[in-house]
């Protein structure tokens, strides 16, 4: 049986997404440690991110960019009148693709979800959905010069960004801001792009913070 177009690049993207995933998990634990430090202090100098009071960001796995610099910077200032808050995403349905995001502080209690990444234990008063975020600091698999951001697969971030898509133009909402963080390594000529795709407003890595025009 031949396969279908839909089928090969199913196959295609399947082969993108685990060989980008095993280049990333090579990287040295040196050269983690230099990433981490330079694309925290590229989003810590940017407009954006001097712009934002509540950020969501994300605990690393499977060799992503670790952001605990900038978790450990904004915790640190969060008791001297600071007024950023920092949040991490919680799944409330893997079926359906939902996340939320709940506040992360030096104290929160943290717990495995279904797919082994910590996450905070939270109150459901204490959660807070995108739109109520002004920068969201996404991990990605690739990304190309467009924008375009290939994921995990699960569709997560789509879902709780569609709104960036489907508002008027007019009244459209410009938050939150979302900005995807990668090593330079993962940057791919082009990726193809879906309906429902959210693409990026920007993207950190250890050579450059470049904006996209949307």
């Amino acid at each position: 049986m031949t396969p279908s177009k839909t089928d090969i690049k199913n196959q295609q993207s399947y082969t993108l997404r685990q060989s980008l995933r095993i280049k990333r998990r090579h990287l040295t634990r040196m050269k983690q440690h230099q990433h981490a430090q330079k694309i925290t202090q590229r989003i810590v100098h940017s407009t954006l991110y001097k712009r934002s009071r509540h950020i969501a960001l994300y605990l690393s796995a499977d060799g992503e960019v670790d952001l605990s610099f900038l978790i450990n910077k904004l915790h640190s200032s969060s008791g001297s009148g600071h007024t950023k808050k920092c949040y991490l995403p919680v799944i409330i349905s893997r079926q359906h693709g939902i996340i939320h995001f709940a506040p992360y502080e030096t104290h929160t209690r943290l717990k495995k979800n279904c797919f082994g990444i910590l996450e905070p234990v939270y109150q459901k008063k204490q959660l807070k959905t995108a739109v109520q975020m002004d920068l969201v600091l996404a991990p990605l698999v690739a990304f190309d010069e467009q924008g375009n951001r290939m994921g995990m697969g699960g569709g997560f971030y789509d879902r709780a960004l569609q709104h960036l898509k489907s508002s008027p133009i007019k009244t459209r909402s410009l938050k939150p801001r979302f900005v995807g963080i990668a090593h330079e390594l993962q940057r791919v000529r082009e990726l193809e792009s879906h309906t429902w795709d959210i693409a990026l407003n920007a993207i950190v890595t250890e050579r450059r913070l470049s904006y996209f025009h949307q």
